[in-house]
Parts: C-alpha cells; sequence; structure tokens
C-alpha cells in the first residue's frame, strides 16, 4: 500500500498545482442558482485565497519534510505573496483558512496578528457568542452573512488557527475562546443519540435547517477534533478535554458502523441512497488516523483506515485529479439538496486526498 500511496499523492499534489476547471463549466454557468448545484468558480484551483485554496495549503504543508517529498515552504511564501498583490479578500470564516498553514510561513506573522484580532474583536457573533459563519459572495469584495447562523465547518476553518496562534504567543484570551467554540459547537450541532454532527444552528428560528448529517460537515471535525487536541496539549481543562476527546470517540465509532460497502462514506451518512462522496472520506479516514498516532483510538481502526484508503486510490484518475468529490455545499433546507450537489475535481478534494495519504505515510509500521 504505502508504494502506491507515495506514487498517488505525488500525482494528486501535482495536479492540485495546477487542477483544470470543469470541462462542463460553460453549462455550470448557465444554471441560474449555482450555490444550488454546488457550482463556486473558486473552488477549482489555487488561485483564490479562500477555504478551498486554504485546505489546499493544509495538504500541502503535510507532506513538507516526508521522504520523497519538497519543502512545500517557498510554494507557500511565494503563494501569500502573490495573494497580496492581488488583494486579500473580506475577512470572514472561510478566508481565515489559509493563515492556519501561513502562519507559519515569514512575512505572515503580521497578517496572521490582524486575523486573529479581527476573529476576537470583530467577526460578526451569534447568540451566546458563537462566530456566525460569514462567507465569501460573489467576489471576494462581497459577504454572504448567514446571519444567526453557526456552521460545524467553522471548527477547521477558524478554531484550529486560533488555537495554534494562542499556544503560538500565549495569549490565554485566544486559547479560551478556541476551547470555547468548540464546546459550543459541541453542544449545538451534535446528537448524542446518533453520535453525528448537524450542519448548522440558527438561532433565529432555533432550529437546525433539514438535520443532515452532512459527511464532509462531520468529517470536519473528525479531523479537527485531535489536532486540537494535540495542538493545545496542556492547555486545556479536564473537563473540557474530555468533553472534545469523548465527542470525537463516540462521532468515530458511529462513522465506523456507517463506512459504505465500497469503503467510503455517503454524503449523508445516514442515507445509503446518497452518493459515496471522496472528499469528506479522506478527511474521515485522516481524522481517524490522527487520532490513533495521537493516542486517542486504539489499533482496532486501522480496518476501517485501510477500507477507505484503498477505495480513494482507486478514485485517482491516472493524471491525479481526485473524482467523486461533492462540489460546494451550503447549508440545505431538505437533506434532498445535499444529493443534488455536482461532482466535480476541486482543490479541498486534492487536498484532503493528500491530508489521508500524509497520515498513511506516518503509519507505514501499521498499514504496510
Amino acid at each position: 500500500m504505502i508504494k502506491n500511496v507515495q506514487e498517488t499523492v505525488h500525482k494528486v499534489t501535482g495536479q492540485l498545482l495546477d487542477l483544470k476547471r470543469p470541462e462542463n463549466e460553460s453549462e455550470l454557468e448557465g444554471i441560474g442558482d449555482g450555490a444550488k448545484i454546488g457550482y463556486f468558480p473558486r473552488d477549482f484551483g489555487m488561485e483564490e485565497w479562500d477555504w478551498p485554496q486554504g485546505v489546499g495549503l493544509y495538504g500541502l504543508k503535510s507532506l513538507s519534510g516526508q521522504d520523497g517529498f519538497p519543502d512545500y515552504h517557498t510554494f507557500l511564501k511565494e503563494w501569500a505573496e502573490e495573494q497580496k498583490e492581488r488583494g486579500l479578500p473580506l475577512k470572514n470564516i472561510n478566508t481565515t483558512a489559509p493563515l492556519l498553514t501561513l502562519m507559519d510561513v515569514e512575512g505572515t506573522e503580521q497578517l496572521a496578528l490582524e486575523w486573529a484580532d479581527w476573529i476576537m474583536e470583530k467577526a460578526p457573533r451569534t447568540e451566546r457568542g458563537g462566530l456566525q459563519h460569514v462567507t465569501s459572495g460573489a467576489t471576494k469584495n462581497d459577504l454572504t452573512m448567514n446571519d444567526g447562523q453557526i456552521w460545524i465547518d467553522t471548527l477547521f476553518m477558524v478554531v484550529l488557527f486560533l488555537g495554534k496562534m494562542g499556544v503560538r504567543y500565549d495569549r490565554k484570551e485566544w486559547k479560551e475562546e478556541a476551547a470555547r467554540q468548540f464546546l459550543l459547537h459541541i453542544e449545538l450541532l451534535f446528537s448524542e443519540g446518533d453520535g453525528l454532527f448537524y450542519h448548522g444552528f440558527d438561532f433565529n428560528g432555533h432550529h437546525r435547517f433539514s438535520e443532515a448529517y452532512w459527511c464532509r460537515g462531520n468529517s470536519w471535525f473528525t479531523l479537527a477534533a485531535p489536532e486540537f487536541l494535540a495542538m493545545m496539549e496542556g492547555q486545556l481543562d479536564d473537563g473540557t478535554y474530555k468533553t472534545i476527546a469523548q465527542t470525537y470517540k463516540a462521532q468515530v465509532d458511529k462513522l465506523v458502523k456507517l463506512q459504505a460497502q465500497d469503503g467510503l462514506w455517503h454524503t449523508l451518512l445516514d442515507d445509503q441512497d446518497s452518493y459515496t462522496e471522496v472528499s469528506g472520506s479522506s478527511s474521515i479516514a485522516a481524522g481517524i488516523l490522527k487520532g490513533i498516532r495521537y493516542g486517542l483510538l486504539d489499533g482496532s481502526y486501522l480496518d476501517v483506515c485501510r477500507r477507505a484508503v484503498d477505495s480513494i486510490l482507486q478514485e485517482v484518475d491516472d493524471d491525479g485529479t481526485v473524482l467523486k468529490v461533492s462540489a460546494g455545499t451550503a447549508i440545505g433546507a431538505s437533506k434532498e439538496d445535499y444529493k443534488n450537489i455536482i461532482i466535480a475535481p476541486t482543490a479541498y478534494g486534492q487536498a484532503l486526498a493528500i491530508v489521508l495519504f500524509s497520515e498513511v505515510l506516518q503509519h507505514e509500521k501499521l498499514v504496510a
């Protein structure tokens, strides 16, 4: 398996850096409301500064320093400089994602500090101080406010960065706020009975929209939770640590039961009629492997990861394009909305496969 992973991740990485547009893009542009099918032009390459590119940078960083792979530091630095020259987008939840990686690159320190201050002082809030899931609008100079809404995506897009900044600069208030956001999102979005996360919560109507258990949404927690606990080691009180760790373990145990026959997970986790999907499945498997590596899970979970990796390897085209990736997904008014999201190659699809394969390479003795 390791040899196949090494060969495949080289192709996937190369394709991420030169990702092609969808072949039917002109047809997609003609559809009235692209959001209903997940058509967001910024998703398909590394040219913009938004969450897909943030996940892309995170994926590249995960490979840096591993045997056979270059140090992507120069690429990261040049990417950041080019973006600053082009003009950065408005600050929002999703445009924070690149800073999780770029905060480690020289020349971006001040930018990271400004963004952290924005999160603490100016980012729109819901009731109870939740980080409102404000996203980019039609252009990088527009915003979609999503008034009163929190989404599970925020934990990866913002809270990991804030926690990491808090540790880096020993800012107690940043560390405490990151932990508080984790606990609030767990309280409002996690179903203890089902062991899964809803996509979002609306404080205006006090509801969880269609109560969909969306695959990629759940995967943001599976991936973020072990990383957060590792970066915050010794910085969390016992109650906070236990709540996050126990929620993570409960979610993983449920995900194990819902793994599909093909080794992936359905885009609606509990709906076998919804398509199986690679980006969320990659993130879930990577998150489980992180949990094993960090001591949150034991080796009995490896078989689930092996099945997922074997399947995802088969969903990489000869040119390195990661297939079966669902496009950008806003909160659906109904569960059926999630089934209507198109399949298309995206920067985050490439990146999440890279994150998974990077984890596999760090588990060589366990999964060879």
